[in-house]
């Protein structure tokens, strides 16, 4: 039961930088000091993840990095904290120099929008991306050429989301055909596990033997690497005791989950409820569930407003997490 009492709850940090809804969050490498936020809004903005001066709200971010033409739909972080990767509705992928706030590559092999991107490789010498247009390319940063060194095309609809998992020189990938498909590089085999359902995220826990996936029925699924075996289901109708309306909720909208607390826990951010939950009011809430028990630990508001959460980080360095809203705000709780 540890997790679940010393699960992080308290609001510590409001950042109130971007102008449209946040698509993806992400905590800087080890030990997580600074946040990096993508948004509809076109900007990448880096921010302190917990404010120096016991300020609870930041209005304005340490850096912009502005290059992208359309929403920013992905971002990822270089373990040396040197460069990071974004991608959005651009149709491109872009490698950033985080000092000098400027793209370093941009490659443009896709043909529609780009909804994931991770880094891969001795170094994050590779850069791994998901598109619309079906298609996972792969990219190396320390080549000239504009063209990918290879391109999985097994999927059938759009590619949502993507991990890579370096121990086990793997790539999973979530998409709107309903499939987990993992790649397994050094044996050229790839594995499927079908949810029929469209899969909006896709996580590997730390030891590689288990894969989180979200699916737009309102159920994320813990499922067995080794053989696609359902080891837990979260979401649901699961309402938490004494928590009025606290139904996990997530339709058409793509919701990212991850694993919390050394994979202790699943964590997630959800949309809003249709009807009110007593007193008028209708927001969104991140979720959290023991993964041994399938219990919810916590139901997390958001504020009045926000209709959707839809991406979620945890620093497991700070024990902390932060959510990014479709008001715009990103919130850091611990």
């Amino acid at each position: 039961m540890p997790a679940i009492k010393q699960f992080p709850t308290r609001l510590v940090h409001t950042l109130k930088t971007h102008n449209g809804p946040v698509n993806a969050v992400t905590f800087s490498s080890d030990p997580g000091v600074y946040i990096l936020t993508g948004s509809t809004d076109r900007a990448i903005h880096l921010t302190r993840a917990i404010s120096n001066n016991n300020n609870a709200e930041t209005t304005s971010p340490i850096q912009k990095y502005e290059a992208h033409g359309y929403a920013v739909l992905d971002v990822a972080v270089a373990a040396d904290n040197s460069r990071f990767a974004s991608v959005g509705g651009d149709r491109q992928v872009f490698l950033w120099d985080v000092e000098q706030g400027g793209t370093i590559r941009r490659w443009s092999g896709h043909n529609a929008r780009v909804e994931a991107v991770q880094f891969a490789g001795e170094s994050d010498s590779v850069v791994v991306s998901g598109s619309a247009d079906t298609t996972i390319n792969v990219w190396d940063t320390k080549s000239n050429s504009h063209k990918p060194i290879q391109t999985l095309t097994e999927a059938r609809d759009t590619v949502s989301s993507l991990h890579v998992h370096m121990p086990t020189y793997s790539i999973a990938s979530g998409g709107y055909d309903g499939r987990v498909r993992v790649y397994d590089i050094r044996m050229g085999r790839t594995t499927i596990d079908v949810l029929a359902h469209p899969v909006t995220s896709v996580r590997c826990s730390n030891d590689g033997n288990a894969l989180l996936a979200s699916t737009t029925d309102g159920r994320i699924r813990m499922l067995d690497r080794s053989d696609g075996k359902l080891l837990k289901a979260f979401g649901g109708e699961d309402v938490s005791a004494g928590q009025t309306n606290a139904t996990y909720r997530k339709s058409d909208l793509r919701i990212r989950s991850v694993f919390a607390k050394a994979d202790a826990v699943v964590l997630s951010g959800s949309e809003a409820n249709d009807g009110d939950n007593g007193n008028g009011s209708r927001e969104a809430a991140v979720f959290a569930w023991d993964v041994l028990s399938g219990e919810m630990i916590a139901c997390v508001p958001t504020g009045e407003g926000v209709k959707a959460v839809s991406a979620v980080s945890w620093n497991e360095k700070g024990g902390s997490w932060a959510a990014g809203c479709s008001d715009g705000t990103v919130k850091v709780y611990r």
